[in-house]
């Protein structure tokens, strides 16, 4: 009898777009996939969750898609992406702005999306684009509508979160029971603070550090109950078993990152286009304008290009607003965050994420001088008059005016807003001097459907 020996391969899956504002999330279809094909397949890496350009408008929450990379016997491969198919049509819900993409690399990871990866996280790409590649460069792909899924399902594969040269963070999200959705979730928020105090500095974002405000659980009807992020997937099991629930979950999983790490910053660069993300050197050119709602507004000028832009703070961001309604002409930063092409008036802003003061300059005051001869204040004697005193009577044309310097309410530092008004990759402090990660390291349990009667 002769022995047949069993080839594997490894595949590439990535999918978008299968969510709508009125529920689902791509996330909880991802642990649907993950129970569906479990037995015939074998992870060799977390789902990733990889955020994609935050400034894209049609995104619905934030523009999240996700990546799997799998072992498989040949003889499964389209059995199971026929299963992963039928996941994805079953669980969508058919909306304009929902247009569910699919796609499948075997092997390695061609360079071309690699790079389309890349400039997912900071422009504006196209659906051609995306099918193309897809067409040209994907063992297999798939969609719904006008295709626009392909996009983030392109990045996803392609942003594999190297540990050798790209930070990364964990998630585990909680799921609610189908019986539930859209009811009020009910959350033991003590737990959460004795979480978070327990395992800080491994987990962040957790609680606003400005209002307390639990921030774990999204508002709207979507399957997510609450996610908690940080450092380590094993902290991650560990929150889960601190914070308390007031009604039975269905599932969890845990999902690599690309959150809290900047990674959009790191390939964004001075360019002035809309929806791009930007990062570089701005020259204040005005005074702050707060506008109704409390949002700040300042001019400036790009240093690396000389072109004008507004820069804008707004209302949410708290104690971050306050420090950019410090600034004034002649001050310098390094602005983060997303252009916005205002068509009316034929002006771009920076709408900030961040911002880090590189230069404060000098501002004075002027006032009348004192009087030589009693050191009492003295005033104006008229237009190119110069100075008098009310109390002695003492008068000069050309005594100046007395300049004071300004003592300025901002010093050089870098200022991030607080953690409930933070877009999900920008890094907050807490994160800073952490050793880098060298490794993934799986753990076991790290998805989980429980069986509840």
């Amino acid at each position: 009898m002769k022995l047949t020996l069993q080839r594997d391969t490894i595949l590439h899956i990535g999918f978008d777009d299968t969510d709508s504002l009125q529920g689902s999330c791509t996330t909880h279809l991802a642990t649907i996939i993950i129970e569906e094909i479990d037995a015939q397949v074998t992870f060799l890496d977390y789902p990733r969750l990889i955020r994609n350009n935050p400034n894209i408008p049609w995104k619905t929450r934030g523009n999240g898609a996700i990546g799997f990379t799998i072992k498989i016997a040949e003889k499964d491969v389209d059995q199971v992406i026929v299963a992963i198919k039928r996941s994805i049509e079953n669980y969508y819900q058919p909306d304009e702005n929902t247009n569910p993409g699919l796609v499948v690399v075997k092997g390695n990871i061609p360079e071309i999306i690699k790079e389309f990866s890349k400039r997912a996280l900071i422009e504006v790409l196209s659906i051609e684009e995306a099918k193309d590649i897809a067409a040209n460069h994907c063992f297999d792909h798939y969609f719904i509508g006008n295709g626009r899924g392909l996009i983030g399902g392109l990045a996803a594969i392609g942003n594999t979160l190297n540990p050798r040269n790209e930070d990364f963070t964990y998630e585990i999200l909680t799921y609610r029971s189908t019986n539930l959705l859209g009811s009020k979730r009910k959350l033991d928020k003590e737990s959460v603070y004795e979480m978070d105090k327990k395992l800080t500095p491994e987990v962040f974002n957790n609680i606003d550090e400005e209002t307390n405000k639990v921030l774990i659980c999204p508002a709207g009807p979507d399957p997510v109950f609450y996610g908690i992020r940080g450092e380590e997937a094993e902290k991650m099991l560990e929150a889960l078993s601190i914070v308390k629930t007031l009604e039975p979950l269905d599932a969890y999983c845990i999902f690599r990152t690309n959150q809290g790490t900047d990674q959009h910053f790191k390939y964004a660069d001075a360019r002035i286009e809309n929806y791009r993300v930007f990062k570089g050197d701005i020259e204040i050119t005005s005074k702050p304008r707060i506008l109704l709602g409390g949002h700040v507004i300042l001019h400036g000028i790009v240093e690396e290009n000389k072109k004008l832009v507004d820069i804008a703070a707004f209302e949410p961001s708290k104690s971050f607003k306050q420090k950019i309604s410090k600034l004034l002409p002649g001050d310098k930063i390094t602005a983060y965050g997303g252009v916005k092409y205002n068509q009316e008036h034929a002006t771009h802003t920076i709408q900030l994420e961040k911002c880090k003061i590189i230069f404060i300059s000098d501002h004075y005051y002027e006032n009348s001088p004192l009087c030589p001869k009693c050191n009492k204040r003295m005033t104006s004697a008229g237009l190119n008059k110069g100075h008098k005193c009310k109390k002695c009577g003492f008068k000069d044309s050309n005594i100046p005016k007395v300049k004071t310097k300004i003592v300025r309410e901002i010093q050089r530092e870098l200022l991030i807003p607080p953690a409930q008004a933070q877009r999900h990759l920008v890094k907050p402090h807490r994160r800073y001097g952490l050793k880098k990660k060298e490794s993934v390291k799986f753990v076991k349990n790290w998805w989980k459907k429980y069986t509840n009667e």
